[in-house]
């Protein structure tokens, strides 16, 4: 995600598309606002954004970050991390307690801990 304090327009960034437009080009202005309008509710209807993180950062914050990309300003979405135990902060923070503790309760390799 680049740049702070970008925010994920849910259906895209109307505002953008309006002063895009040229001069002559103006009484397209509430097409595209109905248009957009559309996609949006058709992004909200589908749940909003969805954050999918398949690593954790050394730092928590820019994990927190991430999720809070999703459901800002009241639209909807959700966020899910996908870990591996040989993800290096996995590694560095007892992945083989957790792959004992995962043998013993009989799950297999690659199936997952929800």
């Amino acid at each position: 995600m680049a740049g702070r304090g970008t925010d994920i327009v849910l259906g895209g960034n109307v505002v953008m598309e309006l002063d895009a437009l040229d001069e002559g080009e103006r009484e397209r202005a509430d097409l595209i606002e109905r248009e957009w309008q559309a996609r949006h509710d058709q992004v909200v209807e589908a749940g909003g954004l969805y954050v999918l993180g398949t690593e954790r950062n050394e730092s928590r914050r820019v994990d927190n970050q991430l999720r809070g990309r999703c459901g800002r300003q009241g639209d909807p979405g959700r966020s899910r991390f996908y870990l591996s135990l040989e993800d290096n902060l996995l590694r560095i923070f007892g992945s083989d307690r957790v792959s004992g503790l995962m043998e013993k309760l009989g799950m297999e390799e690659g199936e997952a801990i929800e």
